[in-house]
């Protein structure tokens, strides 16, 4: 038997069949030496001819052989102390898991980092990656987006065409005269269930109208249009697509963009969501509908009476709107859209007459 320093017991597993022989086995300086316990010639191989596997705790030590088979032995200090004189060297990592400290440093640096990943890193990346989207990819985003809408959240809208005609043709005016980007394209639908008081936009230039908001908005066409500019604010900084980006993922983006619908088709609901725009990103849809009404010759206050009479219905309805009801609350936003009507009637009121 091997007369070597620091002689352990194992099992040889030959790669030929897998019934394990019982072995003797010893660590020189570089080399490790194997002898069946049933006798024989001891072999010989150098440790860096093998592939020894990390210390895992009551889980044996394996040593891949050059020829194949496996040495296999209790993991105990011994065994490590003896590879270690030997000249085997851990990984780094190995080194990380016997050390508390480090590991839960690493554990602490990892939470933190996925936290920032996750509040900071992605909308950062979302945003860079929304900036440079094409304009006929992001159009084709909203396609996509609305394809998915229509087939389980939205439905054909019940308004005559005569109708919908006349109200893109004082769309078009009021853009023309307000000096903003033309819709590209204005979808008329109408909520699965519930009124549905809402307009929203989806990348690329189309805003989708929902019947319940024309009912809502009854002959009050300014009205009408003050919410229609809101969402033009939401076009004109890409906020769907940013909020896109964040919110799906990979997969699901893919599935947007190439028209992979199997892995967008069953979240209709989650992309409906991302209507829920921040607060700051309904602050900038409100401040850019104010100055496009004012360069249309439209008083601002046609913004405040939206969000007075929807925030009169807000409380127990689940049809108003969460772009009008939140971020922050209706009653603010139409206060602050009354502020601006009113300085606009000061200086029109102060202004020198011709």
């Amino acid at each position: 038997m091997l007369e070597l320093p620091s002689s352990f017991s194992g099992r040889w597993f030959d790669g030929q069949s897998g019934a394990p022989h019982a072995v003797r086995f010893a660590i020189g300086r570089n080399e490790l030496v194997v002898e069946r316990e049933e006798g024989g010639a001891p072999e010989r191989h150098r440790l860096a001819d093998l592939r020894i596997a990390e210390p895992l705790r009551n889980a044996p030590r394996l040593f891949d052989l050059p020829d194949g088979g496996v040495l296999e032995a209790e993991e105990t200090p011994e065994l490590a102390a003896a590879l270690a004189a030997g000249g085997h060297r851990e990984s780094r990592v190995v080194g990380w898991q016997s050390a508390w400290p480090a590991s839960l440093m690493a554990l602490v640096l990892l939470v933190a980092g996925s936290v920032w990943l996750y509040m900071e890193g992605l909308p950062r990346i979302a945003d860079w990656a929304a900036g440079k989207v094409s304009p006929a990819l992001e159009a084709h985003m909203g396609d996509q987006a609305l394809a998915t809408l229509d087939r389980g959240m939205l439905q054909p809208s019940t308004l005559p065409p005569a109708e919908q005609v006349a109200i893109q043709a004082r769309l078009a005016v009021f853009e023309s005269a307000a000096g903003i980007a033309a819709t590209r394209r204005i979808e008329f639908r109408a909520m699965s269930s519930g009124p549905g008081i809402n307009a929203f936009s989806l990348p690329g230039g189309t805003v989708v109208v929902l019947d319940g908001l024309v009912a809502f908005a009854g002959k009050d066409d300014e009205m009408l249009l003050a919410v229609l500019a809101h969402e033009a604010g939401h076009q004109a900084h890409h906020h769907m697509t940013r909020s896109l980006f964040r919110a799906l993922g990979g997969a699901a983006l893919a599935g947007l963009l190439w028209g992979d619908y199997s892995s967008v088709a069953s979240h209709a609901a989650i992309l409906f969501g991302q209507l829920d725009y921040s607060r700051s990103d309904e602050t900038e849809a409100d401040e850019f509908a104010i100055a496009a009404l004012r360069r249309a010759g439209i008083s601002p206050a046609a913004l405040a009476r939206f969000f007075w009479k929807i925030g009169s219905q807000a409380s127990g309805q689940h049809d108003v709107p969460a772009w009008a009801s939140t971020h922050p609350d209706s009653g603010s936003r139409a206060k602050h859209a009354e502020e601006a009507a009113d300085a606009d009637d000061e200086a029109a009121a102060s202004a020198p007459s011709r």
